[in-house]
C-alpha cells in the first residue's frame, strides 16, 4: 500500500513539474517572436511641405530701377516691404525690363513653321511627351559629350533662342561643380533647362569651359514652369519635370513667353550635408554678366521680404523659385 502511494505521488510530481514546463515555455514564445521580428523601417522625414510657397505671392514692384546705375553696395540690399503684395506681369527684384525679342517677329524666324520646329526637335533627340504636349532630353543626347561653357551661351541669340540663365558654383570633393540652370524662349518654344556640369580641381580646360555630369554625379532634380508671375500666383502650371536623378532637367512648350517673367519652381537634392553647404553658398553668391550679385534669398528671412528669387533648405534638399536671378544672353542686363 505504502509503495503504491509513493508511485501515485511522484507520478503526480512528475505531472507537475512537466506542466510547470510547459507553462513557462509558453510565457517565452511571445518574447522569443519580440526578438526574432525584423525591426520596422525607419520613417524618411517628409519634404512634402518642405516649403510654403502656396502661401507665397510674388511681389508687384512698380518701381524697377536699373541697378547698372545705382551704387555697387546696392546689390545686397533689400526691399523694404512688409508683406509680398500680389503680382503683375512687371519685373520685380530691382530690375529692368530688357527688350525681349518676339520670336515671332524677328528675322531668323520667318518662314519657320511649328512643323519645321518638331522636325527639328526630332532630329536632335528630343522626347515627346504627349499628356503634356512637350519636349525634353534623355539621359545621353548628344549634347552630353561637348560639355557647356558660356561661349554657347552668347552665341544661341543667333538662334533666337532668348534666355535668363545663372550659375551656381562650388566645390564639392576634387571636382568644381557647376549648377547652371535656364528659362525664356527657345525660337517657337517656352521652356527651361537645369544643368549639372563637373570639372577636375587641377583641369588644364579653360575657367568656364565644364564637363557634363556622368553618372556618377547625376543629381535628382525637377521644376515646375509658369508662363507669368500672374499664372504663379494663380498656381496656373504650364508644365513640369519630375524629381528625378538627371544632369540635364528640360522641359519645352510650344509658345511665347517672356523670359524675365516667366516663372520656375525647382526642386534639387544635393549628395550630402558639404555638396548642400557648397550649393547654398553658390545660390546666395549668383552674380550678373558682369559680376554683380543678383543672388538668391533664405525664404523666411528679412532679406528675403518682397524678393521674386528664393531658396529653402532642408537638410539636403532645395526648393528654389526663380524669377530673374542671373542674367540675359540677349541685349540689356536685368541687374
Amino acid at each position: 500500500m505504502k509503495s503504491k502511494l509513493i508511485k501515485i505521488t511522484s507520478l503526480l510530481i512528475a505531472l507537475t513539474v512537466f506542466l510547470c514546463c510547459l507553462t513557462a515555455c509558453g510565457k517565452k514564445e511571445p518574447e522569443e517572436e519580440e526578438i526574432t521580428k525584423k525591426p520596422a523601417p525607419i520613417e524618411t522625414p517628409s519634404t512634402e511641405n518642405l516649403v510654403d510657397f502656396d502661401e507665397y505671392t510674388l511681389p508687384d514692384d512698380e518701381t524697377s530701377t536699373d541697378a547698372e546705375d545705382e551704387p555697387s553696395s546696392s546689390a545686397g540690399s533689400t526691399t523694404s516691404t512688409t508683406a509680398p503684395a500680389p503680382s503683375t506681369t512687371k519685373a520685380p527684384d530691382n530690375v529692368t525690363n530688357p527688350t525681349t525679342p518676339d520670336p515671332t517677329q524677328t528675322q531668323g524666324n520667318q518662314g519657320i513653321t511649328q512643323s519645321d520646329m518638331i522636325s527639328l526637335l526630332k532630329a536632335a533627340g528630343y522626347i515627346y511627351d504627349e499628356e503634356q504636349d512637350i519636349y525634353y532630353t534623355d539621359m545621353n543626347p548628344w549634347q552630353r559629350h561637348f560639355g557647356f561653357t558660356g561661349t554657347y551661351d552668347d552665341g544661341a541669340t543667333y538662334l533666337n533662342m532668348n534666355y535668363v540663365t545663372f550659375k551656381c558654383d562650388f566645390t564639392y570633393g576634387d571636382k568644381y561643380w557647376r549648377i547652371q540652370c535656364w528659362k525664356g524662349q527657345y525660337a517657337l518654344l517656352s521652356g527651361a533647362e537645369m544643368g549639372v556640369y563637373t570639372k577636375d580641381i587641377d583641369s588644364s580646360l579653360s575657367e568656364d569651359f565644364y564637363a557634363c555630369a556622368n553618372d556618377d554625379n547625376l543629381l535628382e532634380m525637377g521644376f515646375d514652369f509658369y508662363k507669368t508671375t500672374k499664372d504663379y500666383n494663380n498656381r496656373n502650371r504650364l508644365f513640369y519635370r519630375p524629381l528625378e536623378f538627371h544632369w540635364w532637367q528640360t522641359g519645352f512648350k510650344f509658345g511665347y513667353c517672356n523670359p524675365t517673367n516667366c516663372v520656375v519652381v525647382m526642386t534639387l537634392r544635393a549628395k550630402d550635408t558639404a555638396m548642400a553647404d557648397g550649393i547654398e553658398k553658390g545660390l546666395r553668391n549668383v552674380t550678373n554678366k558682369n559680376g554683380r550679385l543678383n543672388p538668391f534669398y533664405e525664404y523666411g528671412t528679412s532679406a528675403a521680404q518682397g524678393k521674386a528669387n528664393l531658396y529653402q533648405r532642408s537638410g539636403n534638399e532645395f526648393k528654389i523659385i526663380w524669377v530673374n536671378a542671373g542674367y540675359t544672353n540677349y541685349s540689356g542686363n536685368m541687374a
